[in-house]
């Protein structure tokens, strides 16, 4: 019974990711060892699989007890699974959450005979708040052991930024001494680094036993290839909002990108300083004893989308340094965890720029900065000079690619009568070459039909503004209580759309939100959207005739970056 249970139970809190520990007690010790069972390259940035044998060549009858997991930075866990459902229900019983398998070998009540057992991993529910996700092994759909924590190495951290998994495992299995000698497993789904080093990265493992605290350690180098191929095409736009009371501006950047495209390692930001300067009010909210003492005051906020997890990640900026040294000053993003990153600005006052530098190889598709209006905001227009181009240089993980970005922009909120006063980035319009009315694209005929049926199916039409460049991306969030039906091609969730207009390039979902990217700009789109799922109470409330305010979120991004919101109301026909 015992062997049968042992077979069934296969290792008692080994966890995934290729990493486990057990131990019995003697004198004696185990010698780790890890290799990658393909010893081919991978390809950057791509999504796919990764083979780990680990071995611990124990001796008596010890085992392994505490056993640490460092994957190199840009190996990273895909935590957007089912649009995020694996971090919120633990489903070991399909295969929507598994995430690798792999085979244990050991040894039970101290004979040498090594027993293989057939594990599966998933992805489940973080242990701890500040965890990216937890790691549960099953055996016959049965969770064996304590789940994992996933977590990602900080800012600052030795190894990079990164996920790291920590285990600690029992040595007994119901009082009968457990000896780990060895793990075979594969893990799917992993993204791959986007950077090519001529020294491969290192995957390392470090464990120390029952009877030995030392740790040892041993590593396998991860060989990239593929680097120079990603593309690399990053947009960016600014938004100037000068407050009504004062000089002061709310000054808005975002950058976006293609969720396959290499991250940025650097972006420098430059602005016209005859349109925008720096505010001295601004030194009033220096944060001068650093952003972990928790006693400083933010200046503005900032906001990252990543493939790589179900919901946007938010977090503050501070303007950061020492009155004393002026021309040390920074700019400092800080994001709680599971993300705990910090990126770092210098500010250069003079020539009105910032530039942040060794950002993470994390992928992300959206990420803004919002500084701050009022008093102690850090920007000031005066309107003498209303509009200007903002030139944002971005360079590649790799570091073989950099992108200049110019982006046009007028202050908004400028008083009546100043020197070439427009519309404003932020109002319905603005002004072209020779003073030619630029209008904002428009998104009109949005039909929902067949929720009685079971068939749902979305309609609209989006149309480019008056004297305004042509559609370049729209991006759909559907109503509430619909959801896009993704099928998963080479790692990418691509969903079933209908296009009038224009070529499709692609419609991939991410987020929950579909990004359809056309392959020409084009001035006017049709879209139907027939892969949906409605809810049960979408369904019901539509039989009895009770939806009232259904809302279609469109975002257009145009061909020269500039982005527009548009919430329309939706029109529901049988």
């Amino acid at each position: 019974m015992i062997w049968q249970r042992f077979c069934r139970l296969g290792l008692v809190g080994l966890v995934a990711a290729g990493v486990l520990a057990s131990a019995s007690a003697a004198s004696a010790a185990i010698t780790p060892s890890v290799s990658s069972s393909s010893q081919a390259a991978v390809t950057a940035g791509a999504t796919g699989s990764l083979g780990l044998n680990l071995t611990f060549s124990p001796t008596g009858t010890d085992t392994p007890k505490d056993l640490t997991l460092n994957l190199p930075p840009g190996l990273l866990a895909n935590a957007a699974i089912d649009d995020g459902g694996c971090l919120q229900t633990t489903d070991i019983q399909t295969s929507t959450c598994q995430v690798g398998s792999g085979t244990v070998v050991a040894n039970l009540g101290g004979a040498a005979l090594g027993v293989p057992t057939p594990v599966s991993f998933f992805l489940v529910p973080p242990p701890s708040p500040n965890d990216l996700a937890g790691l549960a092994v099953a055996e016959a759909g049965e969770q064996i052991g304590a789940t994992a924590p996933i977590v990602i190495r900080p800012s600052g951290d030795p190894d990079g930024v990164g996920v790291t998994i920590d285990l600690v495992l029992p040595n007994t299995l119901d009082g009968i001494a457990l000896q780990i000698t060895a793990i075979d497993s594969t893990f799917s789904g992993l993204r791959f680094p986007t950077t090519c080093p001529s020294t491969p990265a290192q995957v390392t493992i470090s464990a120390d036993s029952y009877a030995d605290p030392t740790v040892k350690s041993s590593q396998t180098p991860l060989p990239v290839t593929g680097c120079s191929s990603l593309t690399y095409q990053p947009k960016y736009t600014l938004s100037v909002v000068r407050d009504s009371g004062d000089r002061v501006d709310k000054l808005s950047t975002e950058i976006t990108q293609g969720p396959t495209e290499s991250p940025s390692s650097s972006i420098v930001l430059a602005f016209p300083s005859d349109v925008i300067a720096p505010s001295l009010g601004g030194l009033s909210n220096l944060c001068s004893t650093g952003v972990a003492s928790g006693t400083c005051t933010p200046v503005g906020s900032v906001t990252a989308v990543s493939p790589l997890y179900p919901k946007p990640l938010t977090g503050q900026a501070y303007l950061t340094g020492q009155t004393s040294d002026i021309a040390g000053l920074t700019l400092t993003l800080a994001f709680p965890p599971p993300f705990p990153l910090t990126l770092v600005g210098k500010v250069d006052l003079a020539n009105v720029s910032t530039t942040f530098t060794g950002l993470p190889d994390i992928p992300l598709t959206n990420l803004g900065v919002t500084l701050n209006g009022g008093p102690t905001g850090l920007f000031a227009s005066l309107c003498a000079t209303q509009t200007g181009t903002s030139t944002a240089t971005l360079t590649d993980q790799n570091g073989d690619k950099t992108v200049s970005d110019p982006a046009s922009f007028t202050v908004s909120g400028c008083p009546a009568g100043s020197a070439g006063a427009g519309s404003g980035s932020g109002g319905s319009g603005g002004s072209g070459a020779g003073g030619t009315k630029v209008g904002k694209p428009q998104i009109r005929g949005a039909t929902l039909t067949g929720l009685t049926t079971g068939k749902p199916a979305l309609s609209f039409t989006a149309t480019a503004g008056t004297n305004a460049p042509n559609l370049a991306t729209l991006t759909v969030s559907v109503p509430k209580g619909l959801k896009m039906i993704a099928r998963r091609v080479h790692g990418k969730r691509l969903v079933a759309v209908g296009i009038k207009g224009a070529k499709l390039k692609s419609a991939t979902l991410s987020d929950g939100k579909l990004l359809i990217a056309l392959g020409k700009p084009a001035g006017k789109v049709s879209v139907t959207l027939k892969a949906l799922r409605e809810s049960a109470a979408l369904k019901a409330k539509a039989k009895h005739k009770q939806l009232k305010g259904v809302k279609l979120t469109v975002i257009v991004h145009d061909a020269h970056g500039k982005r527009t919101a548009a919430h329309v109301a939706v029109t529901l026909k049988r």
